[in-house]
């Protein structure tokens, strides 16, 4: 027990557990003592009984010698066990005894522990304080020492940035007076380069007025003598002839230059030059054929709304939305009266198409199936949302 109370008398509720089992110990000890107590007096009650009882007996029988020799080793029995079991409890009473000085020393031993314990832990108590006030002193010194270098950086910093930010003003307006100094001189240099650059504008502008007043009178001169050449050689074109048609309402027809001499080298300007009327119009050629002095064919594609090359779209077919939530519709139409041997795709493209209050120049998506060519077109509709 005292290993244990040394173990752990630091502990408060350890020593409180410990006095608890000693109190309950006690208390059964005592229980203990009372009871062994009670036995005794009820054992000396039953001998006073037993005695007075073999006393009568004897006086009873005290006439047969045979009873009373087997009364007496009856008794003489009894008293040996009664010695024995005597013994027993005198070695019981000295084992109490013993136990009770052992647990009157351990107790008296966990005494003195505790009161050591208190002891030092009352002294370890005073030193940690002692030690706690030694730190909180010298914490107390480093915290000023260091606000003390702290205050002092600080200051010195702000000394060091009020010196860079009064350089920095000082290169600033340096900067700022150099600066303005060079866009003056920048804009000077500007102005004077603008002046400079506008008299160019004007020397050339006036340049390329005289230069283009040159070349056309030199054109018109040039053509004014080819017109009186040719007004001189009586060239002039023969009966336009009409071919297919090109594109929606649009039909080609040629010409031939006649009168053109052998030895005249600028028969495609003079084509390209000369109008020619046609259906009351007169049309410069889009572009010419030089076959030789007596074969210059001219070229023209005249847009009259001619009826045989009017093209019309027929079958209205709505495909409905291109795909769910896409948001577009498509439409299909069937082209009539495409003229024969024209291009199927410029007609499809140049035909124009209304519906649905829209109006398209011509398909935007056009395929030819089972000899017929049709017009897709594919619009935004709200109903396919």
């Amino acid at each position: 027990m005292s290993i244990f109370v040394s173990m752990f008398s630091a502990d408060l509720n350890v020593r409180d557990r410990i006095r608890e089992e000693w109190d309950i110990e006690r208390r059964q000890h005592q229980e203990e003592v009372l009871k062994r107590i009670d036995i005794e007096h009820r054992w000396r009650v039953e001998v006073v009984f037993v005695a007075n009882t073999m006393s009568i007996f004897v006086s009873m029988f005290s006439a047969d010698p045979n009873v009373r020799d087997r009364i007496r080793e009856e008794w003489d029995i009894e008293r040996r066990q009664h010695q024995e079991e005597v013994l027993k409890r005198i070695d019981i009473e000295h084992r109490w005894r013993v136990e009770d000085d052992e647990r009157i020393h351990l107790r008296e031993q966990w005494m003195r522990e505790t009161e050591e314990h208190e002891r030092n832990l009352g002294e370890a108590i005073r030193r940690e304080i002692q030690e706690k006030e030694a730190r909180r002193a010298q914490w107390a010194t480093e915290v000023e020492e260091h606000e003390r270098k702290l205050s002092e950086a600080i200051r010195r910093e702000n000394q060091e940035k009020e010196a860079r930010r009064a350089q920095w003003e000082t290169e600033m307006e340096e900067h700022t007076c150099e600066e303005k100094k060079r866009q003056a001189r920048f804009e000077k240099n500007m102005q004077e380069i603008r002046a400079q650059w506008q008299r160019e504008v004007v020397q050339r502008s006036l340049q390329w007025e005289r230069e283009e007043d040159e070349h056309n009178r030199a054109v018109e001169e040039r053509e004014r003598r080819e017109e009186q050449e040719r007004l001189r050689l009586n060239i002039l074109w023969s009966e336009p002839e009409s071919h297919t048609c090109t594109s929606y309402g649009t039909r080609e027809y040629t010409a031939r230059l006649v009168n053109v001499p052998a030895d005249y080298d600028r028969r495609v300007e003079a084509c390209m030059a000369m109008p020619i009327n046609i259906h009351g119009v007169e049309y410069k050629a889009k572009r010419c054929e030089d076959h030789g002095p007596s074969n210059v064919i001219g070229h023209w594609e005249v847009d009259q709304h001619e009826p045989d090359c009017a093209s019309y779209w027929y079958h209205y077919r709505d495909h409905g939305c291109v795909s769910p939530g896409s948001g577009q519709r498509r439409i299909e139409h069937y082209l009539e009266n495409l003229p024969s041997g024209s291009d199927w795709r410029e007609f499809c493209a140049t035909t124009p198409a209304s519906f649905r209050g829209m109006h398209f120049i011509g398909a935007q998506f056009s395929f030819q199936k089972n000899g017929g060519t049709y017009g897709h077109w594919v619009f935004d509709d709200e109903s396919c949302n």
